[in-house]
């Protein structure tokens, strides 16, 4: 068996999941700190409202994904996601 062929370390999975989940987290924080530059003028504001909560949104999602990778036990810490939209999407079975 070659090596290309082997069975992925866990130890190199785990680490690789990690920095994914530290870009999500990264990535997150530079979009709320768009949506925080882009809500200091008043005119975004008044004309883009739910444009902003979508940014914020985004930002949140990120923030949970990141949690779930970063968790000893992605499955249970389904439960502790605050964002209802994407904690039903991880209740709903899927077909594959």
């Amino acid at each position: 068996m070659t090596e290309d062929n082997a069975m992925p370390d866990p130890a190199r999975i785990a680490a690789h999941l990690t920095t994914v989940a530290d870009v999500l987290g990264e990535l997150a924080a530079e979009i709320e700190e768009l949506g925080t530059t882009l809500c200091l003028d008043p005119a975004i504001i008044a004309h883009h409202v739910g444009t902003l909560q979508s940014i914020d949104l985004i930002a949140q999602k990120q923030r949970w994904l990141a949690t779930l990778l970063h968790a000893d036990c992605p499955m249970s810490a389904v439960d502790t996601i605050g964002v209802e939209a994407l904690k039903a999407r991880f209740a709903a079975p899927r077909a594959h």
